[in-house]
This record gives C-alpha cells, structure tokens and sequence, in this order.
C-alpha cells in the first residue's frame, strides 16, 4: 500500500494515483487504512477517487512541471470509461464555472483533474457541493477522480480561489474491480488469513502484475507484512486495480488490520 505515514478511512484509500508514471507508488499498509500527508483534501468521493494536488515542499513523488490540460487527461485510469468530449479550462484564474450538462447514457461520474500554475488554494465543487480542496506552493500536477453525479442535470462544475490552474473534467463510468479469485475467497473461508496465505495472496498479484507487464518491486519481506513499489503507469493502465482486487485485496486488508 503507498507507504505514507498515517491512516485513512477506505473512501479515500486511492489518494495519490499516478502523480506521473516515473513516481512509483510504494504500498506498506492496506488501503482501508492509508493516509497521505496532503494538504488537498477531497470529500463525497468514489470510484478512482483522489485528489492531491500539493503535499508539503519537500516531499517526494511531487511534479515542479507546470501542467496542461493534456497531462490532466493522462491522469485517467486506462480502465476507466470516457464520454463524449472533455470540458477544460486551459489557464483559469480565479471563479469560473463549467456547464456540463446532463451525464451522457452510461455515465455514471465526473472525473476532475486538476493542477496549480502558480500559488494559490482552491476549492471546486459540482452542483455546489465540494468536491476538492487544493493548496499549492507552486506549479503542482494534481491527481484525478471521479465523482458521483445525482440527479438529470445539466450540472456544473465551479472553481473558486485565487491563483492560476488548469481543470479537466469529462463524464466516465469506472470499470468494475473483478470478483476475488478462488484462491482469495478460499483464504478467507474461515475468517482468518495466515501469513501463509498472506504471501501466497501477494505472490498471485506479484504474478498478475508482472504478466501484464508491470513488475512489482520488494523493498523488504521479514514479515510479516510486505513492502513493495508499483508505477503510477501500472495504475494509469487499470492492471494494478484488476490484479489486486482479484488476487491480494481481501487477503491483505484482513492480514494487515489483525497486524497493525
């Protein structure tokens, strides 16, 4: 699980998706019980839901590259679901509003990427509740999400806040995240997973991932729990969440929440 320093609840567990593909995603802890240190904090999320467009100055992983619409839209999750053209706000400054109408047949959520040209903090919602709240130091690559959308429309995105930004946004449907393996749901049959089973879970998804062609690395195994690193491309392709919900998901929240 990404290896920051303290504990979320498991509606924001998927904070800190592909920052950009060079930054891997170290994972320690099970994603029901992740924390990152941020200072953008979203709320009513779902999905693929993230939202960190600044951590402190110092920390790693974080773009200084001034970002542009077509950065934001690789930010998407490869097995996420697109509708109909993108809305974007190329150099925003200050309130703006975005009409994006009703949700196309099939769409289910907005996905919002968002990132700082310059310093500033700012607040976007839809249809007036908020989704995000972003404070940056500087030019800053935020991450992405998709938000739940209710109701007919037509909706609207608002931006509030001071400083230069960029925003893309487009109607989407996330994949479904596969059922767990035999293997998985066998492990779990008698309400408590083994060290055993812990590893031989993390093996299959080490194995998943690698079949689908994204290694994953092992900073360290004493046990019992297992560090290791992924890519930000890895979860851009969607591989990482198919392998791990099929392979290593229950098993390693189970594990690690009678391990903490």
């Amino acid at each position: 699980m990404p290896s920051e320093e303290s504990t979320r609840d498991q509606a924001q567990r998927r904070m800190l998706v592909a920052l950009a593909d060079s930054a891997p995603l170290a994972r320690r802890r099970p994603r029901a019980l992740l924390a990152v240190a941020v200072f953008a904090l979203s709320g009513a999320l779902t999905g693929a839901a993230v939202s960190a467009a600044a951590l402190t100055a110092d920390a790693p992983n974080v773009s200084r590259q001034v970002p542009t619409t077509a950065m934001l839209s690789t930010l998407v999750p490869g097995s996420t679901q697109l509708f109909a053209k993108p809305f974007i706000i190329e150099n925003g400054s200050g309130p703006a509003a975005l009409d994006v109408g009703p949700a196309p047949e099939g769409a289910t959520e907005l996905f919002l990427s968002f990132g700082c040209l310059d310093a500033g903090t700012h607040t976007t919602s839809i249809d007036g509740v908020v989704s995000s709240i972003f404070a940056c130091d500087g030019p800053s690559l935020g991450s992405g999400g998709g938000r739940a959308v209710i109701g007919a429309g037509p909706h609207t995105v608002r931006v509030e806040g001071e400083g230069a930004y960029v925003l893309w946004a487009s109607w989407s449907a996330p994949a479904v995240p596969p059922e767990a393996s035999a293997e998985q749901s066998a492990a779990l049959a008698d309400g408590a997973v083994t060290e055993a089973e812990y590893r031989e879970g993390f093996a299959r998804y080490q194995q998943c991932m690698a079949d689908a062609g994204y290694p994953v690395d092992v900073a360290d195994a004493p046990g019992p729990l297992i560090s290791y690193t992924t890519s930000g491309a890895a979860h851009d392709s969607g591989a990482e969440e198919a392998c791990y919900a099929a392979d290593f998901r229950l098993i390693d929240m189970a594990f690690q929440a009678a391990n903490k």
